[in-house]
């Protein structure tokens, strides 16, 4: 009797949540020929709008459409085998043992659970996805349709998935009703002040500093709004000046100082360093003070929200703190232009107003820790 050695099975190639197995080149030539010569997928290539990606059980590439090109570099390289955060340039796609998919914050992208979802169900599935690309050293917040539908072409399990970009449509809806949510909250405060005064309950003279305070923080509205367009646009160039890390913390907690929700809070400012900085302080104000209002939305009655500077190296660290920790699932999404964790559409372009000004414009470098002994929010400025 002959006994043959039983075969061993392969380990799972490591990964954070969907498979990383690949394809070989072989198994993928043969596949993207079977797909190209099919009917239904060269209808699908060639007719529909947007961006198509055929893609194999593996999630890789197999055909695209020439819309594709206008967003990929074509110094990329080919397409083919590549998955789709890997030719799109996802800032999260090297994150993973296994590239696009593989990574902790792949267990949040709309693409990602779309394609799988498809595949497990067999069914069209329609999702939208949220994307921050890397182009070099700049991220890109975008926003997508997509439907990923499954396709059989002989024995092959093909993913047919049509991207159409929503970011101008998503950026101007946004920037639209935080204007107006902004705006509004300012001008019922300058109508409310003015009633005081016409009933002639109190001196002309308190309700005239009210008035021209509030009237003070509407422009800065006005031209921060102005700012995040022009930023996004590329067409901000900052106004540098010297000023002293101190006024800009000072200028942050006075801003502070009116908002309701703030009040019910302990907002310290702890002493900065010694020395001027060249900056534009318009624009660092308005990231720290961003940092500001998201912690002390995070924050209980009661707590404390700390507002810092210090030195590090040459270069020198704004940081906001507060006690509460950011849930795992939102802490990849944080500076995504449409992501709020307030369920309110339009109001999540705090945190990404910090790495458009701070990074695009101002050229530090914005981020954050986050754990059980509260949440970081900085910008680093270099020397």
């Amino acid at each position: 009797m002959d006994f043959q050695e039983p075969s061993r099975q392969e380990p799972p190639a490591p990964t954070h949540f969907a498979p990383a197995e690949r394809a070989t080149l072989e198994e993928l030539r043969l596949e993207a020929e079977a797909c190209l010569g099919h009917p239904v997928a060269s209808f699908l290539m060639h007719a529909l709008d947007g961006v198509v990606l055929i893609l194999d059980v593996h999630r890789q590439v197999l055909a695209t459409n020439d819309r594709v090109l206008e967003i990929v570099d074509p110094k990329d390289g080919s397409p083919l085998g590549r998955r789709p955060g890997e030719i799109f340039g996802c800032a999260h796609h090297l994150e993973g043992p296994g590239g696009c998919g593989t990574g902790h914050a792949c267990a949040h992208c709309g693409a990602v659970l779309a394609i799988l979802e498809a595949q497990s169900t067999n069914q069209a599935i329609h999702s939208e996805c949220l994307l921050t690309l890397r182009h070099g050293d700049i991220l890109e917040s975008a926003e997508f349709e997509i439907v990923a539908t499954p396709l059989t072409v002989g024995p092959h399990q093909f993913i047919a998935v049509v991207l159409h970009d929503l970011s101008a449509v998503k950026r101007r809806d946004a920037l639209e009703r935080l204007f107006y949510h902004d705006v509004s909250n300012l001008m019922q405060g300058i109508r409310g002040w003015a009633e005081l005064l016409a009933s002639g309950v109190t001196t002309a003279t308190g309700v005239a500093r009210k008035l021209a305070h509030l009237t003070d923080l509407l422009d800065r509205e006005l031209k921060s709004h102005r700012a995040m367009a022009q930023a996004e646009h590329g067409e901000l160039q900052p106004r540098l000046r010297a000023i002293l890390p101190l006024e800009i913390l000072r200028d942050v907690g006075d801003l502070l100082d009116h908002r309701e929700l703030a009040r019910e809070r302990t907002i310290t400012i702890l002493p900065a360093p010694e020395g001027f900085i060249h900056t534009d302080p318009e624009l660092l104000s308005r990231v720290v003070l961003n940092m500001a209002v998201n912690a002390v939305e995070a924050s209980a009655l009661g707590e404390t929200v700390t507002l810092s500077a210090r030195r590090e190296g040459g270069s020198l660290c704004f940081q906001v703190h507060n006690p509460g920790e950011i849930p795992e699932e939102n802490r990849s999404r944080i500076f995504q232009r449409s992501f709020s964790t307030k369920g309110t559409s339009g109001r999540g372009l705090g945190t990404y107003a910090m790495k458009l000004f701070g990074e695009g414009v101002l050229q530090g470098a914005v981020g954050f820790e986050t754990g059980a002994g509260g949440t970081t929010f900085w910008i680093r400025l270099a020397p």
